[in-house]
C-alpha cells in the first residue's frame, strides 16, 4: 500500500533503479574514502583536503545542464551510460594516484569523476521518471532519493568495513577500486538498458 510494486515492472525503471544504486555506492565509498587519502597518507590539511573536493562538483556543474539538454533530444541511457565510462575512467585515475601526487593531478582526476558523473546523473534520473506512470511520478521520486540514500551510506560502511580490516593505505586505495567495480556494475545495468 505505500509503495506500489506495480512500477518495477518497467525494466527501463527497474534498470535505470538499480544503476542509479551501484553508481552512489561508487561515490559514497570515493567520497569516504579520499580524506583519508589526502589527510593520512598525502599530509594534506583539512582545508587543502576541502579544496582538493572542489573540482568534482565544478565538473559536475559544467557536465549536468549539457547532459540533461541532450536528454531531452536524444537517448538518457545512451547519455548516462557514456558518462558513467567517463566516470569509472575517473575513479581508476584516483585509485592509481602515485605515493606523492601534486594537487593539480589529483584536481584533475577529480574533475574527470565529476564531468562523468554530472553527465550520467540527470539523463538517468531522466530516464527513471520518464519510465512510470504520471500518477505513480512521486513513489518514482521517493525511490530516486531511497536508492542515492541507501548507495551512498552502503559505500560509506563498506569503507569503515576496510578501514576497520586493514591499514590506512590499503584500505584506501582498495575502497577506491571497489568503487571502480562498483561502477562497472552500474555500466552494466545501464549498457543493459540500451538492448531494451
Amino acid at each position: 500500500p505505500l509503495l506500489p510494486l506495480a512500477m518495477f515492472s518497467s525494466m527501463r525503471f527497474s534498470l535505470a533503479a538499480l544503476t542509479s544504486l551501484a553508481s552512489f555506492v561508487s561515490q559514497g565509498m570515493t567520497f569516504v574514502a579520499l580524506p583519508f587519502l589526502f589527510q593520512s597518507l598525502y599530509g594534506y590539511s583539512a582545508f587543502e583536503s576541502a579544496l582538493l573536493f572542489t573540482p568534482w562538483p565544478l565538473g559536475i556543474i559544467l557536465a549536468a545542464p549539457h547532459a540533461g539538454r541532450f536528454a531531452d533530444r536524444h537517448s538518457p541511457a545512451l547519455i548516462s551510460t557514456v558518462g558513467l565510462c567517463v566516470f569509472a575512467a575517473g575513479l581508476v585515475l584516483l585509485a592509481l594516484l602515485p605515493g606523492h601526487a601534486p594537487m593539480w593531478d589529483i584536481g584533475v582526476r577529480s574533475f574527470v569523476c565529476g564531468l562523468g558523473f554530472g553527465c550520467f546523473q540527470s539523463p538517468n534520473n531522466r530516464e527513471m521518471l520518464a519510465n512510470v506512470s504520471r500518477e505513480n511520478s512521486g513513489y518514482a521520486s521517493g525511490v530516486l532519493a531511497i536508492v542515492r540514500t541507501f548507495g551512498q551510506c552502503l559505500g560509506a560502511a563498506l569503507v569503515g568495513m576496510l578501514l576497520s580490516l586493514s591499514g590506512d593505505a590499503l584500505a584506501v586505495h582498495l575502497s577506491l577500486w571497489v568503487a571502480a567495480m562498483a561502477t562497472a556494475v552500474a555500466l552494466l545495468f545501464s549498457v543493459s538498458r540500451l538492448r531494451k
